[in-house]
């Protein structure tokens, strides 16, 4: 028997989450001083972001189990919701908002 199937879900689920997260503290702390991992490290974070959200979303709220329209949707929020906050952190960033 292989470690992987002696292993429940809801355990690999939650070692996928500590990984994520990992990968997420690692790469940010590699940012310079201020944190500023620039729009494509933003990208990245924002990436694994969603990931992390899917997986609790799947596994957790149990939606793996809902209709491929509850999924799309609350994947679809997700999406929207780190785009949404990736497009402020360029704009910031490209200096089209702020102070000038």
């Amino acid at each position: 028997m292989t470690f992987l199937k002696t292993i429940d879900r809801l355990a690999l689920s939650w070692l996928i989450l500590m990984g994520l997260t990992a990968v997420t503290l690692l790469f940010a702390r590699h940012g310079d001083a201020g944190g500023n991992v620039g729009i494509a490290g933003a990208a990245l974070l924002l990436g694994l972001a969603v990931t992390k959200g899917r997986e609790i979303l799947l596994h957790y709220l149990e939606l793996d189990h809902a209709g491929p329209g509850w999924r799309f949707l609350m994947t679809g929020w997700l999406v929207l919701l780190c785009g949404a906050i990736l497009l402020i952190t360029a704009a910031g960033t490209l200096g089209w908002v702020g102070p000038h």
